[in-house]
């Protein structure tokens, strides 16, 4: 009887350890850059809407805090009737300047990948009605996707784009009702007195009563 020879397999055991140890890195980072790919897209979303919210709710206060809101009374109470008719350059600079600042701040301590340029933050201040606006703020900018070099070579991009859009309504309504009154006060009889108002009303019921006796 033939004594069956003894096969040494571990070199195959080794091969296959490999090709599933490198397959997995290779899967574990691949998870990781997709992760955060999504996550900083989320993140510019957010920080897009955020900063448009904030700047939308202070708009009509040029010195009032972005993160707190914080608006002391003496600002409250010398705002301009008119501010957006005769301090709407003001206002608009204000705003912008703000939006940008906060979202450049927000971007550099809430990113913790690399961005490969400066992100661009665009505004826009929108006319609604007469005391309606809405502000537009558009974040574009590139970052490094983790290992992204390594994930080249199998086709998948190293830099990540993103670009969003946020917007959020300004309604003013201290100078809603500003511009209510004045139009009510402008288009009735009120801004004559109630003695003039009066003595309209007596002539036309004269005028009314000697009409009405002719015709009779």
């Amino acid at each position: 009887m033939k004594k069956k020879e003894h096969v040494d397999e571990s070199g195959e055991v080794m091969l296959e350890g490999l090709i599933v140890y490198t397959i997995t890195v290779f899967l574990l980072f691949f998870l990781l850059a997709i992760f955060s790919v999504l996550f900083q897209a989320w993140n510019v979303q957010t920080i897009a809407n955020e900063t448009a919210a904030r700047n939308a709710q202070i708009y009509r206060l040029e010195s009032a805090d972005v993160v707190t809101g914080y608006v002391t009374e003496e600002q409250l109470t010398d705002m301009p009737i008119y501010r957006y008719l005769k301090n709407r350059t003001e206002l608009e600079m204000a705003a912008r300047q703000k939006i940008i600042d906060y979202a450049s701040n927000r971007l550099i301590k809430t990113t913790y990948t690399k961005a490969t340029s400066d992100p661009q933050i665009d505004v826009e201040m929108e006319k609604d009605s007469i005391a309606r606006r809405h502000i537009k703020v558009t974040v574009t900018g590139d970052y490094t996707v983790p290992f992204g070099e390594a994930l080249s070579y199998f086709g998948f991009d190293s830099v990540a784009h993103y670009e969003t859009t946020a917007y959020a309504e300004c309604v003013d309504l201290l100078d809603y009702i500003s511009m209510v009154d004045f139009v009510d006060n402008q288009t009735s009889l009120g801004q004559f007195g109630s003695e003039t108002v009066g003595l309209v009303n007596s002539i036309l019921k004269l005028f009314n009563d000697i009409r009405g006796l002719i015709a009779d």
